[in-house]
């Protein structure tokens, strides 16, 4: 009589679990998918460049040195595309607008209008690709260093 029993048990075991998973199954797949957070600027890439030193001439005498270094922002789809990394080309553009910058002097302390730098380097290395693969560039570091305070 014992061995009915435990077959019956074994049966309405199974039963059971099969029922729990069916229905578990079921209520699970019935609920809608909770939204996806999108997240803030998705898809954009930030990269650093490399640090910059750009000589500041006065009078044809160095007098001190910006050292700079920036962070832009790409659409990271279109920047696995190009064969050609952007970081040289910003360091570039940014080199050509402050040595060629004759408004700025360092040895008269003066805000820089960085918007206008900023603009300018996005500008120049967009029209250089030859599209908009540039979305903004932003100041790092931007440090002047005159010529004395540097070591022997």
């Amino acid at each position: 009589m014992t061995m009915p029993r435990l077959l019956l048990l074994g049966l309405w075991i199974c039963g059971v679990t099969l029922a729990s998973s069916h229905l578990a199954v079921l209520w699970r797949g019935g609920a809608p998918p909770a939204p996806a957070e999108t997240p803030f600027l998705e898809g954009l890439d930030y990269e650093e460049t490399s640090a910059i030193s750009v000589p500041i001439l006065a009078n044809g005498i160095v007098q001190g040195y910006v050292v700079a270094q920036f962070v832009f922002t790409a659409d990271a789809h279109t920047l696995r595309q190009v064969t050609v990394r952007p970081h040289a080309f910003i360091n570039d553009e940014a080199i050509r607008a402050i040595y060629s910058n004759s408004k700025i002097d360092f040895a008269k302390l003066e805000r820089v209008d960085i918007d206008a730098l900023l603009k300018t380097v996005k500008a120049n290395v967009n029209a250089r690709f030859g599209g908009d693969l540039i979305k903004d560039v932003l100041v790092k570091d931007f440090n002047y260093i005159r010529k004395d305070q540097l070591r022997s």
